[in-house]
């Protein structure tokens, strides 16, 4: 059990550094705000289409999570009397 903690402990610490932050330098370039404002210009129909795929992905989480959990309070219906005999 100490084994599979150590292990886990020495992967999770480098996988963490490997996200660390490029050092800070002077070979940073410079971008103009105006060349870089009409670059990430989004219309509205591009908005339109990003709120319809949120609102979608949110919707059938929201139903698969809930749907199950609504139906286990609804009791049974009434079916037929076979009783499973065929």
């Amino acid at each position: 059990m100490k084994l599979i903690a150590l292990a886990t402990a020495l992967l999770s610490a480098g996988s963490a550094l490997g996200f660390a932050p490029a050092p800070m330098g002077a070979n940073r370039v410079a971008t103009s705000m105006s060349a870089a404002a009409d670059e990430l210009y989004i219309d509205q129909e591009r908005r339109n289409i990003m709120n319809l795929i949120l609102v979608g992905s949110a919707g059938v989480t929201i139903a698969g999570l809930g749907l199950p959990y609504i139906y286990f309070f609804l009791p049974p219906s009434a079916g037929g009397g076979g009783g499973g005999v065929t």
